[in-house]
C-alpha cells in the first residue's frame, strides 16, 4: 500500500470519526435524558416540554424510540426528553405511570395532556400541534 493510498484511507477515517462526533453532539442537543433529581428543575426551566417515559426492556419503547427522535429534530420550538422509569422511579409514581411507553406533554411546568403507548408519526404530529397550539 502506498503512502497517499494509506492517507487517503486515513482521511476517510477520521473523517467519519469527526462526522459521528458532530452528529452525537447535535443529538445531545435535541433529546434530553432525565432523572430523578434534575425533573422538576428542568420543567421549570423550559416553557413547553414533552417527556417519554420509558423503559429499555419495552419492545413499544423500542418501536416508539425513532419517531419520538425524528420530531425531536423536526420540532424546535418543543423541547424533547426521555426518562427511564426502572432507573427513576420516583418520578414514574409521581406521575403515575403504569404503562410505557407513556408520554407527557408540559406547559410553563404543568402537565396538560398524556398519551399511552406506540403513535404513528403523523398522529404524534398532530397531537404536539394541538397541545401546543403550533
Amino acid at each position: 500500500m502506498s503512502d497517499e493510498e494509506l492517507s487517503r484511507i486515513l482521511k476517510k477515517k477520521f473523517n467519519g470519526i469527526v462526522s459521528q462526533s458532530q452528529y452525537q453532539e447535535v443529538e445531545k442537543q435535541k433529546l434530553h435524558h432525565l432523572n430523578d433529581g434534575n425533573f422538576d428543575s428542568f420543567l421549570q426551566e423550559k416553557k413547553n416540554v414533552i417527556v417519554d417515559f420509558f423503559a429499555d426492556w419495552c419492545g413499544p419503547c423500542k418501536i416508539m424510540t425513532p419517531t419520538f427522535e425524528a420530531l425531536a429534530k423536526e420540532v424546535t420550538s418543543i423541547t424533547f426528553a426521555k426518562i427511564n422509569v426502572d432507573e427513576n422511579p420516583a418520578t414514574s409514581e409521581k406521575y403515575y405511570i403504569m404503562s410505557v411507553p407513556t408520554i407527557l406533554y408540559f406547559k410553563d411546568g404543568r402537565l396538560v395532556d398524556k398519551t399511552v403507548g406506540v403513535i404513528p408519526k403523523d398522529i404524534f404530529r398532530k397531537k404536539i400541534k394541538d397541545v401546543y397550539r403550533i
